[in-house]
């Protein structure tokens, strides 16, 4: 499969169709495959030498941390989500922590990022951002595509950290800022891959295939982009009807998605990510949220629904 091992041109058929290529040399989509795949890199999945690369108090557990608050999370994380992160407030909170593969770090105050990047032989050909409405620890209300403005900003943050450390990568790299320090990066696309701009994607499997970048930003390019998330309590199972909430919903949104129950274990203590709505307009995702939040089963504790940008409650 040379998009692996998620298609974003299966998922999105009636966007990218046969605009897009599936056949030439692999395109690692997870983390898992980027891992195997980009064995002269793969070092930025250690979230640990992420923080030291910047100069950051840090250390595994169980070394005593030097500040309060703190974030600890696995050093290693292939399977997303936020999975065993946490926060500890004091050493009694961070005592109890018994986990060997974990390290801690400061807790960053300041907006959270998300930015893809496109690289060729190290240097920033493209980047895309997006700025997250932050909820529970580890959860989102909703990202939205950031302007010009913005990206000047980040790209002058993180670009010396790619010059220094990404020497000779090609390919899609996501990293993740809060405030005025990196916090993780992935060797693979973030969120451009729903923005439904078939010329990115297709300009991404060019690179990968001949090793240029063709792309060129033009009146097609998104320039306001929402994707919203639905959680619910953990350790419960959700279910909807599908058929019904696919013919109300349809396609009224760049993109949907209802989350595999299989994966909630990939998601951080405070919550399951249960749902993922993707548009032009925050509207159209308020509005797919609020529907599939009524028609979850169980109910969705009402603490996970109130905080929602644009929540009603509706009965159906």
């Amino acid at each position: 499969m040379t998009w692996s091992s998620y298609n974003p041109i299966e998922k999105m058929p009636h966007i990218y169709g046969e605009h897009v290529k599936q056949d030439g040399v692999l395109i690692p989509t997870t983390d898992e495959v980027a891992w195997q795949h980009y064995r002269w890199h793969r070092w930025v999945y250690n979230k640990f030498e992420v923080a030291e690369s910047q100069g950051l108090s840090c250390g595994l557990v169980p070394t005593e941390p030097t500040e309060f608050p703190v974030v600890v999370k696995p050093v290693f994380n292939l399977m997303g989500g936020s999975i065993n992160a946490r926060v500890c407030h004091n050493m009694d909170d961070y005592r109890a922590i018994t986990d060997p593969g974990c390290f801690w770090s400061p807790y960053h105050f300041g907006e959270h990022h998300s930015i893809d990047l496109i690289l060729l032989d190290g240097q920033i050909m493209e980047m895309f951002s997006f700025r997250g409405e932050k909820l529970q620890f580890g959860a989102f209300d909703f990202w939205s595509l950031n302007d010009d403005e913005t990206d000047d900003e980040l790209l002058e943050l993180i670009e010396p950290w790619v010059e220094e450390y990404m020497d000779g990568y090609t390919g899609c790299l996501n990293i993740e800022v809060i405030g005025d320090y990196i916090i993780e990066a992935q060797l693979r696309m973030g969120d451009i891959d729903r923005l439904g701009d078939s010329e990115l994607l297709e300009a991404i499997w060019h690179l990968h295939n001949h090793h240029e970048w063709v792309y060129s930003r033009n009146e097609q390019t998104p320039t306001e982009f929402y994707i919203a998330a639905l959680f619910a309590q953990p350790n419960k199972q959700f279910n909807i009807d599908y058929k019904l909430f696919d013919y109300i919903v349809g396609d009224a949104l760049v993109y949907y998605q209802l989350d595999d129950p299989d994966m909630y274990h990939t998601n951080p203590p405070s919550g399951n990510r249960v749902a993922l709505f993707c548009d032009y307009e925050l509207d159209n995702v308020i509005w797919a949220r609020n529907i599939c939040a009524a028609m979850m089963k169980p109910d969705i504790d009402g603490k996970y629904l109130q905080p929602l940008e644009g929540y009603v409650e509706l009965s159906i």
